[in-house]
This record gives structure tokens, C-alpha cells and sequence, in this order.
């Protein structure tokens, strides 16, 4: 494997280290409060920053396919607009 990979795999864990830390912090939060919209908050989140991860850790794994590149932004969509209702609802 050349460093490109290994750094590659490095900087997405600690990506989904750091999202997934902000996402349990939202959660912890809504079990506190009770207030719906930080569900909808923290699962826009999710999908956003595993969609963003996708198409990484599949490049690396030497599997990339185009239809998993459409999978990552349709779930960045969903993603991006599960935090836009959580706004402004």
C-alpha cells in the first residue's frame, strides 16, 4: 500500500471519529431537551458525513464503482435536506 492510501484511510477516520462524536453530542443533547428537531439534526448529520466517507473508503478498497458515487451524494442530499427541515420547521 503507498502512503496515499494509508494516509487516505487515516484522515477518514478521524473524519468519522470527529462526525460521529458531533453526532452523538447532538443526540445526547435531544435525550436532555425533547425537541424534535434535533433528531431530524442529528440524522441529516449522519447521512452527510457517511456520504461523504463513501466514495473514500471505497476509492481506497480498490472498489469504486460510478453507482456508489450516486449512492454517497443521494445520501448527502437526504443529508443536507434533513438539516434544512430541522432548521426550518
Amino acid at each position: 500500500m503507498s502512503y496515499f492510501y494509508i494516509l487516505t484511510l487515516i484522515l477518514t477516520a478521524v473524519y468519522l471519529l470527529i462526525g460521529g462524536g458531533f453526532i452523538i453530542y447532538i443526540y445526547d443533547t435531544y435525550k436532555r431537551t425533547k425537541q424534535e428537531f434535533l433528531i431530524y439534526l442529528s440524522i441529516g448529520f449522519f447521512l452527510l458525513i457517511v456520504g461523504a466517507a463513501l466514495p473514500v473508503l471505497t476509492f481506497v478498497a480498490n472498489v469504486l464503482d460510478m453507482s456508489l458515487v450516486v449512492v454517497a451524494i443521494l445520501m448527502q442530499i437526504a443529508g443536507l435536506s434533513s438539516i434544512f427541515y430541522s432548521i426550518v420547521r
